[in-house]
């Protein structure tokens, strides 16, 4: 029996002010050691500290730092391996993304692939490599004829460019273990405070218990913990159809039999888009009042501003509320979707990454910046999961402006059409894309 992993929320009840503040403090204390941990070891220099990753966490130990912050042992360890999982997470994703550059370099023979994925698959020969520090070749390419240097090269190339940094994008929350970090007495959690052996009370609004990692969200007078928890899957009767669904803006979902989930996704991105952009100058003119005002001497007035104009409270809550109004009719898409189409499988494309070159105009950029397309595609990823439903990922290659009547290449109008002027089809982007999706799949695999 397959099996998924989901994650399930819980919530807190109403914190006093002294247990919120505390959790903050931790927070904020959790996002510092992840953010030093990612300046030591996020590099190249480092990447032979990460597997299995004792080296790293016990230079940490003794670095001073947790005395430093008066961190309790429990959350400043679990700091330091969830910065070194990251770590490791964003190496594996880039080994195979150079994977990926390698099987489409038209300049490399088989043996230079064979090469590659052998050195990818080793680390320590991978690390050595970068390092530029002698190594024992694996077995399987020391006869290889290849020219190693020019590979090697490519390799150092390739990961400088692509390898980039990792940064603590929130500071609003951190990852507890149980028993040491938390337990619970009498339907109250109690989690480990700066005290040793005196632990800080969390009344919860249910009497669910857990015994594993959870992490907890601190918001303004209450915490959210979200817990992984494992369940069967399996397909649901009478699910047998075969879709295949092109990802969008303005349209959340389309088939290739023409119809839509999600109608209209754009109406509230593109909302919200203005009205950010609209807030944002504002709240730079306010900014740009205060360096003035604070340049001529005028403490008062820069001040006056600041807490007037620049409050960041309401403006997060609004972004929050709308960001999870468009969650909601993701949602509700995608189940929609699911319910009446009732899929065995599922084809989509994977998603388009924009390179760096070439400009981009400021609203195009917002509009990428606020697209919704990954979300779509971990909800429905999950949801695929829970049910048992297979979901397969093909390039995008072929699906975007060639024509799913014909073949020839056609062109996009106003109003996100799509027109072919060799054979006169004419369909919304989408639904020639999503056309395209079952056009390609299905002369691939039949």
């Amino acid at each position: 029996m397959a099996t998924y992993t989901k994650c399930v929320r819980q919530y807190s009840q109403k914190l006093s002010p002294d247990t919120m503040e505390f959790l903050r403090w931790l927070a904020v204390a959790y996002a510092k050691v992840k953010k030093t941990v990612y300046e030591r070891y996020g590099g190249i220099g480092s990447l032979g500290k990460l597997t299995p990753g004792y080296t790293a966490l016990n230079e940490m130990r003794a670095s001073g730092m947790r005395q430093e912050l008066g961190m309790p042992v429990v959350y400043y360890e679990l700091a330091i391996l969830d910065a070194l999982t990251a770590i490791k997470s964003r190496w594996g994703i880039l080994r195979d993304t150079l994977k990926r550059l390698a099987a489409f370099n038209e300049g490399f023979s088989k043996e230079d692939r064979t090469y590659i994925y052998a050195v990818l698959k080793w680390v320590s020969v991978y690390a050595a490599i970068l390092q530029g520090k002698p190594y024992e070749e694996p077995n399987m390419v020391k006869d290889l004829p290849v020219n190693k240097r020019r590979l090697n090269n490519w390799l150092r190339r390739q990961t400088r460019n692509r390898l980039g940094k990792i940064r603590v994008i929130r500071e609003d929350g951190f990852t507890i273990s149980p028993k040491a970090g938390y337990s619970y007495k009498n339907g109250v959690m109690k989690i480990a405070g700066r005290e040793p052996r005196k632990r800080v009370e969390i009344p919860l609004r249910d009497g669910r218990q857990f015994s594993r990692q959870l992490h907890i969200e601190v918001k303004e007078d209450y915490i959210i913990l979200t817990a992984p928890i494992t369940k069967e899957a399996c397909l649901p009767e009478g699910w047998t159809n075969e879709i295949y669904v092109h990802i969008g803006n303005v349209d959340a979902l389309t088939l290739s039999n023409g119809h839509i989930y999600g109608e209209g996704l754009n109406k509230l991105t593109d909302a919200e888009t203005e009205r950010l952009d609209h807030k944002n100058r504002l709240r730079s003119r306010y900014r740009r009042a205060i360096r003035e005002a604070n340049a001529e001497g005028r403490i008062g007035k820069a001040s006056a501003i600041s807490t007037n104009n620049l409050g960041a409270v309401k403006y997060k809550r609004q972004k929050e509320r709308n960001r999870v109004k468009t969650e909601n009719f993701i949602n509700a898409a995608l189940n929609k979707m699911l319910a009446e189409e009732k899929p065995c499988r599922i084809v989509i494309t994977y998603p388009i990454k924009v390179g760096k070159g070439g400009k981009i105009a400021k609203t195009a950029k917002r509009k990428l910046a606020r697209s919704f397309s990954g979300f779509i595609r971990d909800r429905l990823q999950e949801k695929c999961e829970e049910r048992a439903i297979e979901i397969v990922k093909i390039p995008s290659k072929g699906t975007g402006l060639i024509c799913s009547a014909c073949g020839e290449e056609g062109k996009t109008t106003v109003g996100n059409r799509f027109k072919c002027e060799h054979c006169g089809y004419e369909a919304t982007v989408s639904l020639n894309g999503a056309r395209n999706i079952e056009r390609k799949y299905i002369s691939e695999h039949g």
